[in-house]
């Protein structure tokens, strides 16, 4: 009897925690990747993913308004999911506005589409979410309006299209696919408008949800930056290895700064596990919310 009241106090912390805490604590995880040309400026980039941003989650906002000071990117990478409430659209778009005018790119995620709907999370533990349906329409965003106050900022808009960018005297070519996860992925599109650029210094890829069949078609890149995964969002309590990535990608990767073994190549991917979650699963476990700051340095 007495180990089992233990048992439900021990649970109860966890709970406690993982609601009420963690998943306010947001932290800024730092990496550093040798990929620029010999004497290159460092350039530094701010990776911002999976916000889902509700109108009431005022602590999350001041926090993200802070990150212009706090980081002093060169560069912004928006990987996608930046809303999670259908009223969402504004309070993201103001709490991001002190980037305005830092060069930035960005794509799409199945909730920058879609309103969040009330799903089982036990399910995320089985297999990868479902896609929305045509029967789903109204659930949909005002996607538009999100894209053009995310351009508004002077960020290119790269959903399944290719675009060129001059960073600290560096030529940087992206190219990008809208979500996967909805498989509205066009990488055969993104391709073709990238071999109408001029060859560049760095070739970035960008995608909101990792899938191992986009990462091979992106494999070109230097680099991958993606998001979706939460990090696992639930994660082994001391070592922090996810359960689940809601994609095909393995959970070692789920989250950081990695080079994933394709095919073709092994590809360093820059996996965000971003700062919000489900309205419908307000949890956060062994995975703290966080942007990630690459800085992408001088090959040796």
């Amino acid at each position: 009897m007495e180990f089992l009241l233990y048992l439900g106090v021990a649970g109860l912390a966890v709970v406690i925690w993982a609601t009420c805490i963690e998943r306010f604590w947001f932290a800024i995880r730092r990496s550093e990747l040798k990929v620029l040309p010999i004497g290159s400026k460092d350039i530094v980039v701010l990776h911002i993913s999976d916000i889902h941003m509700a109108p009431w989650q005022k602590y999350k906002q001041r926090w993200i308004r802070k990150l212009q000071t706090k980081t002093n990117p060169d560069l912004v990478i928006n990987t996608g999911d930046n809303l999670g409430h259908a009223q969402g659209i504004n309070p993201v778009l103001e709490a991001l506005n002190p980037l305005t005018g830092v060069p930035g790119v960005f794509v799409n995620g199945s909730n920058d589409l879609y309103a969040p709907s009330k799903r089982n999370p036990v399910k995320y533990l089985m297999r990868p979410s479902d896609r929305h349906r045509e029967e789903d329409a109204p659930l949909k965003l005002d996607t538009d309006s999100l894209i053009a106050g995310l351009s508004s900022f002077g960020w290119e808009n790269l959903n399944n299209t290719a675009k060129s960018i001059n960073v600290n005297g560096i030529r940087i070519n992206f190219f990008g696919t809208d979500d996967p996860h909805e498989l509205r992925d066009d990488a055969a599109k993104a391709k073709a408008d990238l071999s109408k650029l001029n060859k560049a210094d760095l070739l970035i890829g960008v995608t909101h949800a990792p899938y191992l069949r986009v990462l091979e078609d992106l494999s070109e890149a230097d680099v991958v930056f993606a998001g979706h995964t939460h990090g696992g969002q639930v994660c082994w309590p001391f070592w922090g290895r996810a359960l689940v990535t809601n994609c095909d990608l393995p959970t070692k990767f789920a989250r950081g700064l990695h080079q994933v073994p394709l095919r073709s190549k092994k590809l360093w991917v820059n996996v965000c596990a971003g700062l919000g979650h489900s309205i419908y699963a307000p949890v956060r476990l062994a995975c703290r919310p966080e942007v990630r700051v690459v800085t992408l340095k001088a090959r040796d």
